[in-house]
């Protein structure tokens, strides 16, 4: 009898770490803004409350965010000890809270979202995005190099394949752009795959003495 009780114990709790086990995406995605290239490696594990997500680039910075079920940031945490940055950003309700070292000095800064989503490491968030099915949102962004928070726009646009990882994908195109900036002063470009919402590609234009640039997936796993 106890022997059984035991097996059914062990059979019990093999299904619930089964049921509530971690589904983790990793991928591989390639920066290029002019001459310069950066490799950004980063996972997104979802959990029972929500997903979190961890970029490490070629260059050193690790970025870590915690994410709602709709994958609007709700933590955020930076470092990068070549530029003597450790940071970590937290949301309650519409308020935003970024403090810590900023390029070797303290800093803090609060921000107000008001009801928009926080969107920090886009192609984490982008699948949500995909699969609500509606055609503009508007989001935050807190820059990960000048700090400085953004509202973007981005709206569905149309249905065609892009070339990724060598191969045709079946894509859908958004536009980006932000608020209060005219279209043809910004307007940047990004696809999701068509059957999960999976970011593809971003292309961004020349815009204030900075190089135009591009974000483009080279690899993932999903384990």
């Amino acid at each position: 009898m106890y022997r059984k009780s035991v097996i059914f114990i062990l059979i019990l709790i093999s299904t619930t770490l089964y049921i509530h086990a971690q589904t983790t995406l990793e991928t591989d995605l390639l920066w290029i803004a002019g001459k310069d290239t950066v490799i950004f490696n980063e996972s997104v594990s979802e959990n029972s409350s929500g997903y979190i997500a961890i970029l490490k680039t070629s260059v050193g910075e690790y970025d870590r965010q915690v994410m709602d079920k709709q994958r609007s940031v709700l933590e955020w945490q930076r470092s990068d000890a070549t530029e003597g940055t450790d940071i970590q950003a937290s949301r309650l309700g519409s308020q935003v809270i970024v403090k810590g070292i900023y390029k070797g000095k303290p800093y803090e800064k609060k921000h107000d979202f008001g009801s928009l989503p926080w969107y920090q490491l886009h192609e984490a968030s982008y699948e949500t995005l995909y699969k609500s099915g509606i055609n503009k949102l508007s989001f935050w962004t807190i820059d990960r190099k000048t700090l400085r928070a953004t509202e973007f726009k981005a709206e569905r646009q149309s249905e065609e394949n892009i070339t990724i990882m060598g191969r045709p994908i079946p894509a859908v195109k958004y536009s980006l752009g932000i608020s209060g900036i005219p279209a043809f002063l910004f307007q940047a470009h990004f696809w999701l795959r068509n059957t999960d919402g999976r970011f593809l590609r971003l292309d961004a234009p020349a815009i204030l003495g900075l190089p135009k640039s591009s974000v483009e997936l080279t690899s993932e796993k999903l384990f």
